[in-house]
C-alpha cells in the first residue's frame, strides 16, 4: 500500500480516537451528538453542494435503506452517549469497534453463508472475542461475572449492533447509487454526498428524540449555550474521519490494508482513555486490547 494511503488512515485513526475521546470527556447526550452532526454536515455542504442535484438521480429502492440507515446512525449515538456516561474509554471504545466484525461473521453462518468465511476471519473472531472477555476484569486473579453482566457491557454492545445496522444500509446504498459514477461524478464526492444525504436522516430523527423529551431540550440549550466549540470540533472529526478513509481508498492498491489499518485506531483510543483521562491501567485491560488488535487484524486480512 502507499504511504500515502497509510499515512491518511493512520491520522483517520486517530482522529476517530480524538472525537471519541472529547466525547467521553464531555459526558455526551443524543443532544451532544446532533449538534455535532449538524455542524460536521455544514463543514462538508462546500465540498458536496455541486453534485447536489445528483440526488434527484437516485433510485426510488435508495430511499429506505437510507432511511434505516440514518435510524441506525441516531441510535448508535444515542447508545454511545450512555455508554460513554457509564463507562471507561478504554472499554467502551474497543468493544463498541471490534464486535461489529463479530456480529457480521455471526449472521453470516445464520444465513448460511458460513463457507464463505476464511479460516483467518474466523481464527481473527476468536481472537475478538478473548480479548473481549479479559479486557473489563479488574485483574486476572480476579476474574468476575459482574464485569460482562453490566451497563457498560450491554450498552457498547448496542453501539456494535447499530454500527452493523448503518454500515449494512451504507453499504446496499453506495452499491445503488454507484452508478451514477458514469454521470461524471467522482466515487468520493458521491460517498460525500451519500454521507451529507445520511446525516440529514440522522439528524431528523435525533430531533424527534432530543426535541419531545423536556431533558433532551434541556441538553440541547446546554451544549449550544456551553458546549459548542466541543460539539463543533467533535463533529468536524467525524466528517474528516470519513473524508480521510474516503481518499486513502483511492491511493490503496487493496482496500483490504485499508480496513486493517483502520484498527489502530482501537489501542489509539484506549490508550487516549488510560493516559489522558486517567482511566484504570489494568493488566487484563493492556492484555485484552492487545488480543483484539490482532484480531482485527487477521479478520481484515482474512
Amino acid at each position: 500500500m502507499e504511504f500515502t494511503a497509510v499515512a491518511l488512515i493512520i491520522v483517520s485513526a486517530f482522529t476517530h480516537a480524538g472525537w471519541n475521546l472529547l466525547g467521553k470527556h464531555e459526558h455526551p447526550s443524543t443532544a451532544f451528538f446532533l449538534v455535532a452532526t449538524v455542524i460536521g454536515t455544514l463543514v462538508l455542504s462546500p465540498v458536496v453542494l455541486p453534485v447536489a442535484p445528483t440526488m434527484m438521480l437516485f433510485p426510488p429502492s435508495v430511499w429506505l435503506p437510507l432511511a434505516l440507515g440514518g435510524l441506525f446512525q441516531c441510535l448508535y449515538y444515542t447508545s454511545l452517549s450512555a455508554a460513554y456516561r457509564c463507562g471507561e474509554l478504554s472499554v467502551v471504545y474497543p468493544i463498541a469497534r471490534a464486535f461489529p466484525l463479530v456480529f457480521v461473521a455471526l449472521g453470516s453462518f445464520l444465513l448460511g453463508r458460513g463457507d464463505a468465511i476464511s479460516a483467518t476471519c474466523l481464527a481473527g473472531g476468536a481472537f475478538i472475542m478473548a480479548g473481549c472477555f479479559v479486557l473489563p476484569q479488574a485483574s486476572f486473579g480476579d476474574i468476575r461475572p459482574g464485569g460482562y453482566l453490566n451497563r457498560t457491557s450491554a450498552t457498547a454492545l448496542v453501539v456494535a449492533l447499530c454500527t452493523v445496522g448503518y454500515s449494512m444500509a451504507d453499504d446496499h446504498c453506495i452499491r445503488l447509487i454507484s452508478p451514477l459514477t458514469d454521470q461524471g461524478i467522482s466515487s468520493f464526492r458521491l460517498s460525500l454526498l451519500y454521507l451529507l444525504v445520511q446525516n440529514l436522516t440522522s439528524i431528523g430523527f435525533m430531533l424527534l428524540m432530543v426535541l419531545f423529551r423536556t431533558e433532551g431540550r434541556q441538553r440541547l440549550r446546554h451544549t449550544v449555550t456551553r458546549r459548542l466549540k466541543n460539539a463543533a470540533v467533535t463533529g468536524i472529526g467525524v466528517s474528516g474521519t470519513y473524508s480521510l478513509v474516503l481518499t486513502a481508498m483511492n491511493f490503496a492498491s487493496d482496500v483490504t490494508y485499508v480496513v486493517a489499518f483502520r484498527q489502530l485506531s482501537i489501542p489509539v483510543g484506549a490508550l487516549m482513555g488510560m493516559g489522558i483521562l486517567k482511566e484504570s491501567r489494568t493488566a487484563p485491560k493492556f492484555v485484552g486490547i492487545g488480543i483484539m488488535s490482532v484480531g482485527l487484524v487477521l479478520v481484515a486480512m482474512g
